[in-house]
């Protein structure tokens, strides 16, 4: 039997309760797969963590990133909550590089603040209407602006829509959510939003074994967002953008697309504990 040591992080928090919680394990080597997928699954977290080391020259580490039903090839709150605990252990200081599946992300710190370097944006249309996509998020047709696949890491489908009232307001049927809103690994998921006075409004919603989940903080479509809004040409910007709030969880990201085109994405990582795990 191995014993594993993890940390609990709240990324995205601008109080101890607040933020998107995460479990990062501090050794991965020496479990397989499945057994990884198994931990995720018993941690029942958006995302659990597994750091091993260096995979390429110039990187504090190699991070492995789980749902509690697949594996994940980026997110961006596994990727600050990581670079957190690999400060913490001492593999690394303010200024941390880490490789995952989808390559290697820089990730700074001031404090606990921290802020990941996303990848250039790639765009797709989405091929589901107006109206089917309107009826998975529970919202009026006439309230959907536009919606787009959009990749900086994670392809995810992004949604636009007309005003933060219909961010809050959705109420998606998973069944629909599953047949009209995958993104081309088939991974059913959705990110609404909207734009008002410098704040952003999101939600973000996905299926797992048939049901709704609603996450309350997501980095990875927080750069999508940026990537989105940098292939609009709106650019420079820096945004506040909020999330949680039907899950009772605040969560406060802050997004940056510089004039040249670099995404960047930040927030507060608070350390709550660590304990062992027996696998």
């Amino acid at each position: 039997m191995k014993t594993l040591a993890y940390h609990l992080v709240n990324v995205f928090a601008e109080t101890r309760f607040g933020g998107n919680p995460l479990a990062v394990f501090e050794d991965g080597r020496d479990l397989d797969d499945a057994t990884l997928q198994a931990v995720a699954a018993q941690m029942n977290l958006s995302e659990s963590v597994f750091l091993f080391p260096p995979h390429k020259a110039d990187t504090d580490a190699h991070v492995r990133i789980f749902t509690p039903g697949y594996e994940l090839p980026f997110a961006g709150h596994p990727t600050l909550g990581s670079a957190a605990i690999v400060r913490r252990l001492g593999r690394g200081g303010d200024q941390v590089h880490l490789s995952m599946a989808a390559g290697v992300f820089p990730v700074v710190a001031e404090g606990d603040c921290w802020q990941l370097s996303a990848k250039p944006p790639v765009a797709q249309p989405l091929m589901t209407n107006t109206h089917r996509l309107a009826g998975a998020l529970g919202i009026a047709p006439n309230e959907v602006r536009a919606a787009r696949l959009i990749d900086c890491g994670t392809e995810q489908l992004l949604v636009e829509v007309c005003c933060r009232d219909a961010v809050l307001n959705c109420r998606p049927d998973a069944r629909l959510l599953d047949a009209y809103c995958r993104n081309r690994q088939g991974v059913a998921m959705a990110y609404v939003w909207h734009i008002e006075q410098g704040v952003a409004t999101v939600r973000l919603f996905f299926t797992h074994h048939g049901q709704l989940v609603e996450d309350p903080g997501t980095g990875s479509a927080c750069a999508n967002l940026g990537g989105w809004l940098l292939l609009a040409g709106k650019h420079p910007l820096t945004l506040r953008v909020e999330q949680g709030h039907a899950l009772k969880r605040p969560n406060v990201l802050h997004l940056q697309v510089s004039a040249s085109g670099e995404i960047a994405v930040a927030g507060e990582v608070i350390w709550l504990g660590q304990g062992i795990l027996q696998v």
